[in-house]
């Protein structure tokens, strides 16, 4: 396994770093900044549903214009709207401008995201692969790190010096304009990345060679999707409206976590190399249940911190390991429409159980609210190992078993 990446790659990867870095901002203070704004969980839900959707419809357009421009190019196109649509979400005073701005923001991650793994893939080799996917995680996680115990500061450092409270509606502006801050500064690298030159595969741009194996990688993220969508945007407003943590303290917790994440991501690698990539995949995910479970329904906020950094690391650094086992099985001109598809599927759960986690949070009590919400998180997460138990993993058979796919 190596861990020697060319410039192309490293400059992927500085990028990857900084919209690491925004999106943590985004994810700690946008449920707080839309409530500022006078909207209700039900709005809560439904733009944090938005850039999803809008992902999930302009996928397969994404690939399409991957295939034609190169995923280098797409990536750049990617970097610019998402930093557009944080930058009109941000200047917002009302839902109009949100919304356009989820829009536009969802339309750059479904660039980003459909062109980044080919374009790592494209850029390594199967013995570096692993390793690659492993690190742009870990970056990412380890921006998540320094971005929310940074970000958490923001609104505090504002509200002294223009004596007003860390929850008012500007503290929180000024923190996602940050984050817009940082895209720009993610853009940059992007500019100076090149199409890989490998000849483009004859036919039509949306064609898919080996479906059934697609389906079969797909699937599991669909029920993630669906189960994630339903707490995990809304962890933020669980946490403080259950625990009354402030801002800085809880981007501290969201900061740790982040780290923890980051360090498991380091050291699947070594776990590939001893299990193999799917009985990796399955151990940290199963691994992962009991301390989802211990996060929802934990009374004391220690208990419930401790289960945020164990599930965090265990379910979160099981992806870049996927990501490259779908890479390594799919034949290379798949690749860009697998990242489409999963994408898609994957939004398409997001978007809609986090929808009808709004209507839930409207209609029932704070605590029974979550509870019933935990719990179809935990329903849902369980069935996405079993589909890969059963799908992906007995399928491969003794191969898999020996050492994992080569």
């Amino acid at each position: 396994m190596s861990w020697r990446f060319t410039r192309q790659v490293w400059l992927y990867l500085l990028s990857a770093f900084s919209f690491g870095l925004s999106q943590a901002f985004m994810m700690l203070f946008l449920n707080f900044y839309l409530r500022a704004l006078g909207l209700d969980p039900a709005w809560q839900g439904f733009l944090n549903a938005l850039p999803a959707l809008t992902l999930a419809a302009l996928s397969l357009p994404a690939v399409a214009l991957a295939r034609r421009i190169s995923n280098a190019h797409t990536l750049k196109v990617g970097a610019a709207l998402s930093m557009l649509g944080t930058l009109l979400m941000a200047l917002a005073h009302g839902p109009v401008l949100v919304i356009v701005g989820g829009l536009i923001q969802g339309a750059g991650s479904a660039l980003s995201v459909v062109a980044g793994a080919p374009f790592m893939a494209n850029n390594s080799d199967e013995k570096s692969r692993v390793a690659l996917f492993s690190v742009q995680s870990a970056l990412m996680t380890g921006a998540g790190f320094l971005g929310n115990l940074l970000g958490g500061r923001v609104p505090e450092l504002y509200a002294a010096a223009t004596h007003t409270l860390p929850s008012s509606l500007g503290a929180l502006r000024v923190a996602l304009l940050v984050a817009a801050g940082l895209q720009l500064l993610g853009l940059l690298p992007v500019l100076f990345l090149r199409p890989s030159g490998k000849t483009r595969p004859a036919g039509r741009s949306l064609a898919v060679r080996d479906k059934a194996t697609m389906a079969r990688l797909v699937f599991p993220n669909v029920l993630v999707g669906l189960g994630a969508g339903a707490t995990i945007p809304f962890l933020n407003v669980y946490i403080e409206g259950r625990f009354h943590v402030d801002y800085a303290s809880l981007g501290s917790l969201f900061a740790w976590t982040s780290l923890a994440t980051a360090l498991t991501s380091l050291v699947q690698p070594l776990l590939v190399r001893r299990l193999g990539q799917l009985p990796t995949v399955l151990a940290v995910q199963v691994s992962s249940l009991p301390f989802l479970a211990l996060l929802g329904f934990a009374p004391q906020l220690w208990m419930v911190t401790v289960a945020m950094f164990t599930r965090g690391a265990l379910m979160n650094a099981a992806g870049p390991v996927y990501s490259a086992y779908a890479m390594t099985v799919l034949p290379e001109e798949d690749r860009p429409m697998y990242s489409a598809v999963n994408t898609m599927a994957w939004d398409l759960g997001w978007a809609l159980s986090s929808m009808l986690s709004g209507v839930v949070r409207g209609a029932l009590d704070f605590s029974l609210a979550f509870n019933v919400l935990f719990g179809w998180t935990l329903l849902m997460y369980a069935a996405s190992v079993l589909a890969i138990y059963l799908g992906l993993y007995r399928r491969a058979g003794a191969g898999v078993r020996a050492g994992g796919v080569h």
